[in-house]
């Protein structure tokens, strides 16, 4: 299986801003880090310092050459090769395929108080990419990172972030102005200063605008800070999902140590010098070998907080600060399972805390790594934490270091094989595409914290690893000197069975889950809650929940396998604040089940203000008899196939959400009593709102029905009808902005009841443009275009809508929604209620 493992953030310190000019040459997904010269100046004192700069002013052909000061560059791309050359006054990356990374480094340069200024020409198509400047890089891989982050909706972020060997977390996020998308030549600055609190800041601008204030700071004065001098560099990576490769140019450079807030508006130096000449490989978390370069998996976004509020995502591992209670069991890995279980005699293990402990009591753990599997006894209910301020992670695998050489690899001697089956079925092809064959096979390996990619043992190459049951070995493609390499020996780390227990303020990572295990962390039991927990790189699901009244918030969920959340047969669930970024990571099938969140056979279900982005699949799907739910104020971004979808169920809120990128942003089928306001929907591929019927019904279907309710259900039909779409803002994008069809059982649109009104459309100006309502006729297949408002007052006397005049994304559609109030649907007292709006609140698209 392959998984990433993502870095984090810088730095700060008031410098002088560093100009670089970036290249507006060929487009690309990139990484290059640069180095930075070792400067003696750490003090707000010091004369700020040009410890490097490139103005890109020379011609080569294999490589970057050496830069104007800071040495030569080392380069380096994986999984496939990228060209990096440098020609016209620019340094070019060409050719990444998706999915790939690249990095560029200057390998002499280290300097702790930092701030790097340039330029980037992003890629012209609205893909995934993710560029980065990185701040303090350690030996180990650690540093400190600002980024510019590109959705398929073409919208750019800036971030920063903090990389570790565990991960990359994220320090804060911001959307940057409509005027920085796709194609746009930008500026960026960011900085890093001081030990104690490191001082991170970040801003990004259209070099034909004039400079802004800083755009984000944050603070890091986490255990796991990045407090001393590194490297200093560039890094980018190209979304798995992208259909071309690409081609990013860069050029004038320039690192300054020791920067004063007075040098921001100075111009970048002219007149570099030149610098050492070894090349140094930096790649993402962590640096691979020169010689032999680890792959680099896509990079997951920023897993914590989506904006420097940290309304969202866990709170970094180790900054969780929950109180001890009187009596807590407590455990450390330096402990002994024979011992008392005080602070001044802690256990070794989760396990045998678990077993001492009475029911109502807490287990608190101390900082360390934890390689077990626990289960939580039914009749014990239990809260199990970190200490205070500590990072405790529940860790799934080992490390190995006994290799030798074996044909074209190398291999060790291993015994844990975990089950690949599905149903009954192993490599189930219901479940299992033919281009992701090894998809259920929940194996992993690490190299240097990056997981690799499993592939038959006759096909091992560098940056891929088999599992070689059959002679008792684990094959390796990539020499394994110099480099940590962990391999996954356990399936699952925390199975609750007991009745309202709490997990909270720990982190789960490279468990090798089988489907029969269901989730790295599983509750079994009601009135479950999980607080404050990062869950990465786990080979099925990352958390499931199987019964009522469960609490899930401030979750970072990143990497699953399969699937981040998976829920079932929970009435009164919560999912909130929280960031399920990046799962389906195996590539599984999009049905009948992979992405984000998914939930069945539920009622009274919540999921507000969480960031659900970037998965390859569906962000959040509710299917299979899913009743009274509201989907309330959520981030939805850059999903490969549906952003929000309902599916045979019934009675529905969808409002407040920002849903931008993938093939639709909304489904609704086989579902009614749907009302969807106030949603800003954009950058689709397909269709804006899709509303489709099937041939299934609750009453006749073999699967599907809730079966703690009677069937036929009275509360549900599976039939599609009453919706109501109202104060939606649709932005640019795919073939339809609102589709409506029943494509199985005869009934046309007009007989599903459903209402469009006090939306703001883009208009269609030409065929390539979206049809602002696709309107279906009762012979299931031809459907009406409605171009225009005119055309659909015509279809309803009562819809109120209005259309842009030209093209516009999102961004651009401000001036149109802020004078066209008057269109607006009156806000239900309930819908009003939910977005925390009074109920005279006027406004089209999220609040």
């Amino acid at each position: 299986m392959k998984a990433v493992t993502m870095p984090s953030a810088p730095e700060h310190r008031p410098s002088p801003p560093i100009r670089v000019r970036t290249a507006i040459g060929a487009l690309a997904t990139v990484v290059a880090v640069v180095a930075g010269v070792v400067v003696p100046v750490t003090s707000a004192s010091a004369a700020p310092t040009t410890v490097a700069s490139d103005s890109s002013a020379r011609v080569s052909t294999s490589g970057w050459g050496t830069a104007d000061k800071g040495g030569a560059w080392s380069t380096w791309s994986g999984p496939s090769t990228a060209s990096f050359s440098v020609a016209s006054g620019v340094s070019t990356i060409s050719g990444l395929a998706p999915g790939g990374s690249a990095t560029a480094a200057l390998a002499s340069v280290s300097v702790k108080d930092v701030e790097v200024r340039g330029k980037i020409r992003l890629p012209d198509s609205k893909a995934g990419f993710y560029q980065g400047w990185e701040l303090r890089r350690q030996g180990d891989g650690s540093a400190y990172r600002g980024r510019l982050e590109t959705g398929g909706s073409g919208a750019v972020s800036l971030a920063v972030t903090k990389v570790k060997k565990s991960g990359e977390t994220s320090l804060g996020r911001v959307a940057l102005p409509a005027g920085i998308s796709a194609g746009s030549t930008v500026s960026i600055a960011f900085r890093a200063e001081g030990s104690t609190a490191v001082s991170l800041k970040g801003k990004a601008w259209p070099v034909a605008s004039s400079e802004p204030g800083w755009q984000l700071s944050v603070s890091d004065s986490a255990a796991d800070r990045v407090s001393q001098g590194g490297s200093v560099g560039l890094w980018q990576y190209a979304s798995a999902g992208n259909t071309s490769r690409s081609t990013t140019s860069f050029d004038d450079l320039v690192v300054v140590g020791s920067p004063s807030e007075s040098a921001e508006a100075a111009p970048a130096p002219t007149t570099p010098a030149p610098a050492p000449t070894t090349p140094a490989p930096a790649p993402t978390t962590p640096t691979p070998a020169p010689t032999t370069p680890a792959p680099q998996p896509a990079p997951a976004p920023a897993p914590v907080p989506a904006s420097p509020d940290s309304s969202q995502g866990s709170v970094p591992v180790g900054s969780a600060r929950y109180a001890v209670p009187s009596g807590a069991i407590v455990v450390a890995p330096s402990g002994s399972d024979s011992a008392a279980g005080t602070s001044a005699a802690p256990l070794r293990t989760a396990t045998a805390a678990v077993a001492k402990a009475k029911s109502g009591g807490t287990i608190v753990l101390r900082a360390g790594t934890y390689n077990e599997g626990v289960v939580v006894p039914f009749q014990k209910k239990l809260t199990i934490q970190s200490w205070p301020g500590e990072a405790v992670w529940f860790d799934g695998s080992v490390p190995v270091g006994a290799w030798q050489r074996s044909g074209s690899g190398w291999s060790t001697p291993w015994s844990f094989f975990p089950s690949a089956e599905i149903g009954g079925a192993v490599d189930n092809p219901r479940f299992v595409s033919p281009a992701f064959p090894y998809a259920a096979r929940p194996d992993q390996v690490f190299l240097d914290g990056v997981q690799l990619t499993q592939v038959a043992p006759s096909q091992l190459a560098p940056g891929t690893f088999a599992p070689d049951p059959s002679s008792g070995r684990v094959l390796l493609g990539t020499d394994p000197a110099g480099h940590e390499v962990r391999i996954s020996n356990k399936q699952q780390a925390i199975w609750v069975q007991s009745a309202d227990s709490t997990v909270r303020g720990i982190g789960i990572r490279r468990y090798a889950t089988p489907n029969s295990d269901k989730g790295a962390i599983r509750f079994g039991n009601t009135g479950a809650t999980a607080e404050n927990l990062v869950i990465q790189d786990n080979a099925m699901i990352g958390l499931n929940l199987e019964n009522n009244g469960g609490t899930l918030s401030r979750l970072t969920v990143e990497r699953s396998g399969m699937l981040g959340v998976g829920t079932n047969a929970s009435y009164d669930l919560s999912i909130t604040d929280s960031v399920i970024r990046q799962n389906n990571w195996q590539r599984f099938k999009e049905a009948p089940v992979s992405g984000g969140i998914k939930i069945t056979r539920s009622r009274g279900v919540t999921v507000s203000n969480n960031d659900i982005s970037r998965n390859y699949s569906s962000g959040l799907w509710l299917d299979e008899s899913v009743y009274d739910s509201k989907v309330i104020g959520n981030t939805v971004e850059g999903n490969e196939w549906t952003g929000i979808q309902l599916e045979l169920s019934s009675k529905a809120v969808v409002a407040g959400n920002t849903i931008t990128g993938g093939k639709a942003g909304l489904q609704l089928m086989d579902t009614d009593d749907v009302r969807v306001y106030n949603n800003s929907i954009g950058g689709f591929s397909q269709y804006g709102i899709k509303v489709t019927q099937d041939e299934r019904r609750q009453a006749t279907a073999p699967t599907g029905q809730d079966r703690r309710r009677p069937i036929p259900d009275p509360t549900m039909t599976w039939v599609t009808g009453k919706i109501t779409i109202a104060n939606n803002a649709f932005g640019s994008g795919g073939y339809y902005q609102v589709f409506v069809l029943d494509s199985k059982t005869h009934r046309s649109a007009d007989s599903m009841g459903i209402t469009v009104t006090g939306n703001a459309f883009n208009q269609r100006r030409t065929t390539a443009q979206a049809t602002l309502v696709g309107w279906g006729a009762g012979d299931n297949k031809t459907v009406t275009r409605l171009d225009s408002v005119a055309a659909l007052s015509a279809k309803n006397g009562s819809w109120r809508n209005v259309e842009t005049s030209g093209v516009l994304d999102l961004g651009g559609m401000g001036s149109l929604l802020a004078s066209s109030l008057g269109i607006v649907s009156t806000l239900p007292a309930d819908v009003a209620a939910l977005l925390g709006q009074p109920g005279t609140a006027r406004r089209i698209g999220a609040f």
